[in-house]
């Protein structure tokens, strides 16, 4: 069955994506993040009655979960990992919601047998598109330095106010809300939707809180400045 043959080529795919990023750069955080993806790629469990939405739950794992670790395996640093009150305090606040959120959509979309319509399938693809596409731009626009998984300044580390930040001051934070906003349609289910968004929300506004209070202490006027000046998520909305 083509169907069952697609699916196992995304798994191996980003199975093997996922080897290189960690013989690359072996740590925790990666492992956590290439997970999330990889669980609800796994190709078990799909019948003739959910395979539309199996398909779109593999592709849309295997897509950004290539990138997310293929940006994290560049980006983060043995010394970012300091496993101390800091850090679980972002793993459970920021990070967990957000593995749920994506997770349990994704489990939900691809047990689902509501067939897909085209409509449907067009809204999804366009705003999973648009997600991914500022993401990547906005963590190229960052560079190595500033992109990270925890709250860590690096030598020569500056503030960045130009390019998507200027328009925004997370642009890869609304850039990701656009993906889970995507997988929520693809539930199709308006519970385990805004369950999701509203987890990933939560766990993206956790973040946030103490990103901009480690900014401020860091960049003091500058960032005080900035932050008066830029919205925090939709640009022209302060």
């Amino acid at each position: 069955m083509a169907a069952v043959f697609l699916l196992k080529i995304n798994f191996v795919f980003y199975c093997a994506v996922f080897i290189i990023c960690l013989i690359k750069n072996y740590n925790f955080n990666i492992i956590l993040v290439g997970l999330t993806y990889l669980a609800p790629i796994i190709p078990l469990g799909m019948t003739d009655a959910n395979i539309e939405r199996f398909l779109i739950v593999s592709y849309c794992n295997l897509i950004f979960g290539t990138i997310e670790v293929i940006f994290f395996a560049l980006t983060e640093r043995p010394e970012d990992i300091t496993f101390d009150k800091a850090y679980f305090q972002q793993l459970w606040g920021h990070v967990m919601p957000i593995v749920i959120a994506l997770m349990g959509m994704s489990f939900v979309s691809r047990a689902s047998d509501a067939p897909v319509k085209l409509l449907e399938a067009i809204i999804i693809t366009l705003v999973f598109f648009l997600g991914s596409t500022i993401r990547i731009w906005a963590i190229a626009q960052l560079g190595v330095l500033r992109f990270k998984f925890n709250i860590a300044f690096r030598e020569k580390q500056t503030l960045k106010t130009d390019g998507l930040h200027g328009l925004v001051r997370h642009p890869t934070y609304t850039a990701m809300m656009l993906v889970v906003i995507a997988y929520a349609i693809t539930t199709h289910s308006w519970v385990a939707g805004i369950l999701g968004i509203l987890s990933a929300v939560f766990g993206f506004q956790f973040r946030i809180h103490f990103e901009e209070i480690a900014l401020q202490q860091q960049y003091g006027k500058e960032y005080e400045r900035y932050r008066a000046n830029t919205p925090m998520w939709l640009p022209f909305l302060h």
